[in-house]
């Protein structure tokens, strides 16, 4: 897999260092390679501030508000390949909200883009708890590989 992470002049590159959230997200790709017998081929994450998030929202689907992150689907052939478009200014008021840590509600929002690029959709409740759901497991992959080194 091909990731490329990008950070907007506005990320506050102090919270996460690229390499190392570079190499989590490679993990946890690989986790959902194989869990959901798909594989990724190129991904680019690219982390933006609140308005340019929604600047994309209403640009690309109508939609005149802020969201946490946007997936584009670039699949053409058997690999996955997409866009992962994340606000990191919503992902750090969701990890207050929730009271967890930014980077791992910035996993949870990146899970759940590759999620989406795995076929998984949220427009209804059912489809959602399965993605939360699935979201959960995988972090919980994670973290727990994690504890092991």
């Amino acid at each position: 897999m091909k990731l490329d992470l990008i950070y907007t002049d506005s990320f506050p590159k102090h919270i996460i260092k690229k390499g190392i959230l570079r190499k989590k997200i490679r993990l946890l790709s690989k986790a959902i390679s194989s869990g959901e017998s798909v594989e990724f081929g190129e991904i680019e994450v690219v982390c933006l501030d609140a308005p340019e998030i929604r600047s994309y929202n209403k640009l690309h689907l109508g939609h005149d508000y802020e969201t946490d992150i946007i997936t584009f689907d670039l699949t053409e052939d058997k690999l996955l390949d997409g866009q992962l478009l994340i606000s990191w200014e919503n992902v750090m008021q969701n990890s207050k909200r929730f009271r967890t840590d930014f980077e791992k509600e910035l996993l949870r929002v990146t899970v759940h883009g590759l999620l989406h690029l795995a076929g998984y959709d949220d427009r209804n409740e059912k489809q959602k708890k399965v993605m939360r759901k699935k979201e959960n497991e995988y972090l919980k992959h994670h973290d727990n590989a994690g504890k092991s080194n």
